[in-house]
């Protein structure tokens, strides 16, 4: 079971990073920038501090007819997108664990277990057909 749930977690897990880390580094990049995908390209447009390399990534941009505004919308959906997965992984964890160790809240008190004798409330009857009173369970010290 708790490798069960690791497994739903790690591959969760590594889902968001894939999506999170999806960018290039330059010399990818200028080596084959045709090769390079679009939501890479945009990742590392967005990410990126370098001034000059800011640059070239905005001549590729151009050049496939990508806008800059387009690349952060992809970017927030793919985010989001990965933020669900993460969610839902998460929460059918949670759901299986909790199927499994009987965690469903409930209240305080403990389970209604029936009286065993002929009377437990004093305005029930025993099986002669008498009322039960003062000798019923309830009307003892202890209760129950």
């Amino acid at each position: 079971m708790k490798f069960y749930l690791a497994g739903r977690l790690s591959i969760a897990a590594a889902m968001a990073f894939a999506l999170a880390s999806c960018t290039t580094t330059q010399a990818g990049f200028r080596k084959n920038p045709e090769g390079v995908s679009k939501s890479a390209l945009c990742r590392t447009f967005i990410t990126n501090t370098d001034l000059a390399f800011t640059q070239e990534l905005t001549a590729e941009l151009a050049r496939r007819r990508i806008d800059p505004i387009e690349c952060v919308s992809m970017v927030q959906r793919e985010n989001q997108a990965a933020a669900v997965i993460v969610a839902v992984a998460l929460v059918g964890t949670a759901v299986a664990v909790c199927a499994n160790n009987n965690c469903g809240g409930g209240s305080s008190y403990p389970a209604y277990t029936p009286y065993r004798g002929n009377c437990q409330y004093d305005w029930q009857r025993d099986a002669a057909g008498n009322k039960c009173g003062n000798r019923s369970a309830y009307s003892r010290p202890g209760g129950y």
